[in-house]
């Protein structure tokens, strides 16, 4: 027989179901709610619960718990809500007599929001604001996702996210948890200034800083730095209590002229600041919910107190018989997205494709060039940058000879017309150049690509490539520029194909990127 309960054993229960935020919310199943206790009985308010399966599974678990608690004094019921439809509701007996109701009130009901990967202008700043928060706290940090949910911070998240991206800050949660205890786990929190971030409030932060200071360096005599992303990954900076603007002046007076290399001796000094905990780069990715969690720095190489932390890692070197190449898009006309013909080569590193690789680059075109976007097969596909276009030509090059890649659409016919014209002379230029490529990278060892086809047939690939697009033509053309020359002349150097790989993923011995610390 059920016990006689009343309204506040309830809301007693309630209350002491989980930890409660500074307004006196309570945690549960990831939502925080609020009770509110009426004439007919008591409502529980939940503000606005990230997305749709959250709000059901907290009403389903909320259901449960209280009718093992309250054995037999609870009897499921439903409503209409407007604007919502049919609702589940508790029905309960004051003190086994009056006739009373649990309701349950979702003040606004997620959006669908966005769809896509969160943009770094919201996921850079909601990690500025987990660090921040724990640098507040005066020693505590955040141990577990609900320390998160019960902080103030949670409410500046949700703020942040807004209806366009609140549906992805659930699961977002675990990446902000574990950002802050390995950043904490391997830095002093008292040594750390607030951090800021440009796209929070136009907050003025170091990137900005760096953006300005590289227009003034030269990477080498007569030749800029380049740009900001292209010389420095780091998407937040944590710098020491001492004033940001105290940090800049050292900066620029470090990496003054004169100097054989601006940014060589601006890397030099960033790696003594790394040494001395006054500023550190840190590179965020996304931490997927069970992943393990991995701290690590890199560039500084240089510098005998760092390599000697467990964060740091050396390079992996490949040796030749480890790097292999997927090339079947250079010969074999197989469908992409849109239905154009597929354009994409692949190098593999340690396998033969993604499944057993520990790295790939992905040659693919990109406007009128071809680009060289770096992975991470084993961490889910992980994506570590795009090497620059121009070192790329510089590493194809080195040590070389009759290089005709520029990268440079402008190289190949203009379209199927053109084309079509100077392949139907056998004793034309481009005949025999694109005859002798295909002849040398078809025939090379290292081609994976084992089906059967002859010159002629790859010339009406291309003909149909470019007939659907000129630029899907030209893409096939700019391949196999790029494969011959990068065969015939690196075909045995395995430190070609990894400064590829490296200079994507701005990790290198060479001093050319900035150092950082990589939470990932």
């Amino acid at each position: 027989m059920a016990t006689k309960i009343t309204t506040d054993d309830i809301e007693e229960y309630l209350s002491g179901l989980g930890r409660q935020d500074s307004k006196g919310k309570i945690y549960f199943e990831r939502v925080l709610f609020d009770i509110k206790t009426l004439k007919s009985g008591i409502k529980i308010m939940l503000d606005s619960p990230d997305t749709e399966p959250i709000v059901k599974n907290f009403k389903s678990k909320m259901i449960k718990t209280l009718m093992e608690e309250f054995k037999g004094n609870f009897q499921k019921q439903e409503r209409l809500q407007p604007r919502v439809g049919k609702v589940l509701r508790l029905q309960y007996y004051e003190n086994g007599t009056k006739t009373m109701y649990l309701d349950f009130d979702v003040k606004e009901y997620p959006a669908k929001g966005k769809g896509g990967t969160l943009p770094p202008k919201i996921s850079e700043p909601a990690t500025m604001l987990v660090l921040n928060a724990a640098l507040e706290s005066k020693g505590k940090v955040f141990k577990k996702e609900e320390d998160i949910f019960v902080n103030d911070v949670y409410k500046d998240l949700e703020k942040l996210f807004g209806k366009d991206w609140g549906h992805k800050l659930d699961e977002w949660i675990y990446t902000f948890l574990h950002q802050n205890l390995l950043f904490f786990g391997n830095y002093s929190q008292s040594k750390w200034a607030k951090f800021k971030h440009k796209d929070y409030r136009g907050q003025d932060d170091m990137q900005v800083f760096f953006k300005k200071h590289l227009k003034t360096l030269e990477r080498s005599p007569g030749i800029k730095a380049g740009t900001y992303e292209q010389w420095n990954p780091s998407d937040l900076y944590a710098v020491k209590r001492t004033e940001q603007a105290g940090l800049e002046r050292e900066i620029e007076e470090a990496s003054k002229r004169p100097s054989a290399n601006n940014l060589l001796k601006l890397n030099s000094h960033l790696i003594k600041l790394m040494e001395s905990e006054e500023l550190v780069g840190i590179s965020l990715k996304k931490i997927e919910s069970g992943e393990t969690p991995h701290f690590k720095i890199y560039n500084v190489d240089s510098s005998k107190l760092l390599t000697a932390l467990d964060a740091f890692t050396e390079l992996e070197m490949f040796d030749m018989k480890h790097i292999n190449f997927g090339l079947r898009n250079v010969f074999g006309i197989f469908p992409g997205k849109g239905g154009a013909p597929a354009g994409t080569t692949y190098i593999w590193f340690g396998g033969t494709n993604d499944a057993s690789s520990e790295f790939k680059i992905a040659i693919t075109r990109s406007g009128d060039a071809l680009v060289f976007n770096t992975y991470i097969p084993s961490a889910k596909g992980a994506q570590g940058g795009q090497s620059p276009k121009n070192e790329v030509i510089k590493l194809l090059k080195n040590k070389a000879s009759g290089v005709t890649f520029k990268n440079s659409y402008s190289d190949y016919p203009v379209d199927a017309k053109a084309f079509d014209k100077v392949m139907q002379k056998t004793t034309s230029t481009e005949y025999r150049e694109y005859k002798k490529w295909f002849d040398f990278v078809y025939e090379h060892s290292k081609n994976d690509y084992k089906t059967k086809v002859d010159f002629e047939e790859w010339i009406d690939g291309v003909y149909g490539a470019y007939k659907i697009r000129a630029k899907v033509g030209k893409t096939k053309l700019a391949l196999l520029n790029f494969w011959y020359d990068a065969l015939n002349n690196h075909d045995d150097d395995p430190e070609f194909w990894t400064d590829i790989l490296y200079f994507g993923m701005k990790i290198t011995t060479k001093g050319k990127f900035a150092p950082y610390s990589k939470i990932s």
